[in-house]
């Protein structure tokens, strides 16, 4: 409850206004709640135009990569920012062992995310795709996901295909 209860408030601290400016028509919507995938493997790999907000609770790390002119992302309660990182010379990495931290892009432009960790939740509002793991385990481990207001499915147990919000004929 605690953790639902502190994702909603961190969900509000978004600036409303930031947000319906990427509620045009034609934008998309991604929810992911409670995602985890085996160690290594990523929950989330999203590419966006739009925004982000999220959060992990379960301990892990971040990269994020907004472009050289981007909007900076804001990340709390993780350890030391690190980068650059992989073969984007303007992603920046942040990890954390068993700290929960929160994270956000308002009005980004194709900001590339990747998201390692336990227990990952976030929303997009805007255009992109995204690849996305859940546990091998059990449906009930890996946690759940919303593309583009439809109901609510278990992760995949394999990374899946990109997959396009809005859909590719919304």
């Amino acid at each position: 409850m605690r953790r639902a209860l502190s994702f909603a408030f961190f969900a509000l601290a978004v600036p409303s206004a930031a947000l319906a400016a990427h509620d045009a028509a034609g934008d998309g919507s991604l929810v992911v709640k409670h995602g985890s995938a085996p160690v290594g493997n990523p929950v989330v790999v999203l590419r966006v135009t739009g925004s982000v907000i999220g959060e992990v609770d379960g301990g892990g790390k971040i990269i994020i990569d907004s472009g050289p002119n981007g909007v900076p992302p804001e990340v709390t309660g993780s350890g030391l920012k690190t980068g650059p990182v992989t073969d984007r010379d303007t992603a920046q990495q942040w990890q954390s062992g068993v700290n929960d931290f929160k994270f956000r892009v308002v009005g980004g432009t194709n900001v590339w995310i990747s998201i390692y960790g336990g227990d990952v939740n976030l929303v997009a509002l805007g255009k992109g795709w995204v690849k996305l793991q859940g546990s091998t385990d059990t449906p009930r481990l890996d946690g759940k996901f919303s593309l583009n207001g439809d109901d609510f499915k278990s992760l995949p147990g394999v990374p899946s295909d990109k997959l396009l919000f809005p859909a590719a004929n919304g």
